[in-house]
């Protein structure tokens, strides 16, 4: 039956408009993945337990999600899922992962905005940051146009701090004082790289990432039969890897290597520019998400290029 609401659900999103395969589909998985005895994903506000109603809301949200950088976003989940998958186990797979990213980025930012909230209070006070237009901050030192760039360089800029770390951290009351300078010097570090103003927000975003402020709720797998390491252990570089490999298809794996090339997304999955970009920018969001809060997240990806046939330089 739950290969057969798939399959239903895989020839609606052919014809381009989800039916009512397709939301029982959903359905079923949203309580597949919140119901979960490993799941510590919290309800939708105003409701004590992951109810039928509660698993709907959360699917409406999904639906109804805006992003600053991309407004139709919540809208283009579906099609991505439905570009990506060959039948309907791998649209079943693709669609828990969806669900599953979707919790964890809640997640991230309730906890997001409460160091949000934080790192305004302590720019406000420390004199080498200056308040810009639209919820932004600069260095006093530095420029005030508006950063538009990729948040990596942000990233890369807070992961090369060395030096800081936070060994005690409170939800409520004044920041520590070592606490404090080492969100400040890795908040520095970003608007040093930006050279311009930048969002509040993705300032929080690579202080969070940078610090691993927040540990995901863990949330079993699809098939999972298996009795996993906690968050705490070290994780298997390889092991990992091989995790994300069985997740992607043909097309993906072939994409990999040449994610850095944009001018390459084309060739490398056998589309047209259009459909190449939308399996692209949803391969690098979930490559992204899968492995944020890892410590080893840069050995991950490099072994994942790797067993995609390593990385491809060809100008």
């Amino acid at each position: 039956m739950a290969n057969t609401t798939a399959e239903a659900a895989l020839a609606e999103l052919s014809q381009g408009q989800p039916g009512p395969m397709t939301v029982a589909l959903l359905q079923r998985l949203g309580r597949q993945c919140t119901r979960s005895a490993r799941t510590t994903f919290p309800p939708p506000e105003g409701y004590t337990r992951w109810s039928d109603d509660a698993v709907d809301h959360l699917l409406a949200d999904m639906f109804d999600r805006k992003d600053r950088d991309d407004p139709g976003q919540g809208h283009k989940f579906l099609l991505n899922c439905y570009l990506r998958a060959t039948d309907g186990p791998s649209l079943e797979r693709l669609l828990l992962v969806t669900i599953q990213n979707f919790l964890k980025d809640q997640a991230k930012g309730t906890t997001r905005g409460q160091l949000r909230r934080r790192l305004q209070s302590l720019f406000e006070a420390d004199e080498r940051f200056r308040p810009a237009m639209k919820d932004r901050w600069r260095l006093a030192d530095g420029p005030a146009v508006p950063w538009q760039g990729d948040r990596m360089t942000l990233e890369r800029a807070a992961l090369n701090v060395r030096g800081v770390e936070i060994t005690q951290w409170n939800h409520a009351g004044p920041t520590p004082r070592a606490t404090r300078e080492a969100l400040l010097t890795v908040a520095q570090a970003g608007l040093e790289a930006a050279q311009g103003s930048v969002h509040i927000e993705d300032l929080a975003r690579i202080v969070q990432q940078r610090f691993r402020l927040l540990r995901e709720p863990n949330v079993a797998p699809f098939d999972d039969q298996h009795d996993h390491s906690g968050p705490d252990e070290e994780v298997d570089v390889n092991v990992r890897a091989r995790e994300l490999f069985a997740l992607l298809s043909p097309q993906e794996r072939r994409l990999v290597p040449v994610l850095g090339q944009r001018s390459r997304w084309k060739d490398a999955v056998g589309a047209g520019r259009a459909q190449a970009r939308v399996i692209g920018e949803a391969l690098i969001e979930q490559l992204r998400l899968a492995t944020v809060d890892e410590a080893d997240h840069d050995r991950v990806v490099l072994a994942l290029v790797e067993l995609c046939g390593g990385f491809d330089d060809r100008s």
